[in-house]
């Protein structure tokens, strides 16, 4: 799923939340409550600090890999001083937002990028598989929540027009 296609998938969803109907609904507060969940992942993994993500996903890892949860090496190269080998972040996945943002870069740029120089980086690959996965579950639920959004406003405007006919 492309971040532009997600972003657009938020804000037309941000839109139909705010149609007026729709406060009238049960259900506009759960409405409201996942999208804001949705919206908050979304702003993790795509739109901005990647760092804090990268951190949580490289650190859960790290603890398998060395507790023997986990087999596959976080990272292949030859290098024994490799941050990723050690438990370390590499610098320049731990820069902070302002920092990636001026260089350009989303989150996932940010990752690809370090892909490429350094290809032997498993536990990347896997971060940005995570990543892709999460991003298609993003766009399946701001789906949903758009189909739950019209069918509640149908619903109110539905119950307006009943009881507009039953009172004449």
């Amino acid at each position: 799923m492309d971040q532009e296609r997600l972003i657009d998938l938020r804000d037309e969803t941000e839109d139909m939340l705010k149609a007026t109907e729709l406060g009238e609904h049960p259900d506009a507060e759960a409405f409201d409550e996942r999208f804001d969940d949705a919206a908050d992942k979304l702003e993790q993994i795509l739109v901005g600090d990647i760092s804090e993500w990268v951190g949580r996903f490289y650190r859960k890892r790290y603890h398998r890999w060395q507790s023997g949860d986990r087999e596959k090496p976080l990272c292949r190269c030859e290098n024994p001083r490799c941050p990723l080998k050690r438990g370390d972040i590499p610098y320049r996945l731990r820069r902070r937002d302002s920092q990636i943002r001026a260089d350009g870069g989303t989150g996932r740029e940010v990752l690809s990028g370090y892909l490429d120089s350094h290809p032997q980086a498993v536990i990347i690959d896997e971060a940005l598989d995570k990543q892709a996965a999460l991003a298609t579950e993003l766009a399946r639920e701001f789906r949903q929540l758009q189909r739950d959004i019209a069918a509640a406003i149908e619903a109110v405007i539905d119950g307006r027009v009943d009881d507009t006919e039953t009172h004449n």
